[in-house]
Parts: C-alpha cells; sequence; structure tokens
C-alpha cells in the first residue's frame, strides 16, 4: 500500500491550476480542470471561487465546504525535480509524469 502524502502548500497559478507542495517538501501543478465536470465540483468554473484555493486538513480546499481527496491531488500532480537531488523518482509511479 502507497503511503499517503498530504498537501502543506496550495497556490492558485492560472487556468485551473494550483501549485502544491507535498509533505515530502516535492513541489508539482495540480490541473483542476477535469473536477469541473462533476457537479460537485462545476462551481470551481467561477474564477473568483476557483481562487480560493488554499491548503487545510492536508489537502485542497475551496469557500463553501469544496475539497478533493489528498490521493487524488498526489496522483495528478505533475511534480516538478527536486533541484539537484537526484532523487526525483525515487519510489514515485511513472506514470504520474505522463501528462
Amino acid at each position: 500500500m502507497e503511503q499517503l502524502h498530504f498537501v502543506t502548500e496550495a497556490v492558485p497559478c492560472g487556468g485551473y491550476n494550483i501549485r502544491v507542495v507535498f509533505d515530502t517538501g516535492e513541489t508539482g501543478v495540480f490541473d483542476c480542470e477535469y473536477l469541473t465536470t462533476d457537479p460537485y465540483w462545476s462551481g470551481l468554473k467561477n474564477a473568483t471561487l476557483f481562487n480560493t484555493a488554499r491548503a487545510e486538513y492536508g489537502t485542497i480546499v475551496w469557500d463553501g465546504n469544496i475539497d478533493v481527496a489528498p490521493e487524488s491531488v498526489w496522483e495528478r500532480s505533475r511534480i516538478a525535480p527536486m533541484l539537484g537531488s537526484g532523487n526525483e523518482l525515487k519510489g514515485r509511479k511513472k506514470n504520474r509524469l505522463k501528462r
């Protein structure tokens, strides 16, 4: 079973993208556009609401009691390589980098 990773920072960064930092120290971009096709998240099409995104409770939350599972954020984020570490892919699923 894969370890659960939590979001420690979340900042909207254009379009439906959110820059995230995980408890591992890894940073990445979570593209939320796929969420907007579901009625629960359809309000995120409103830029004002979308831009309320922030990290709370280990995941991304928005005003209006909207959130997304931390597992989804981890699995769907494009992870930025850690500069100089050489460990960018250590312990990560290879298919996470395909987008």
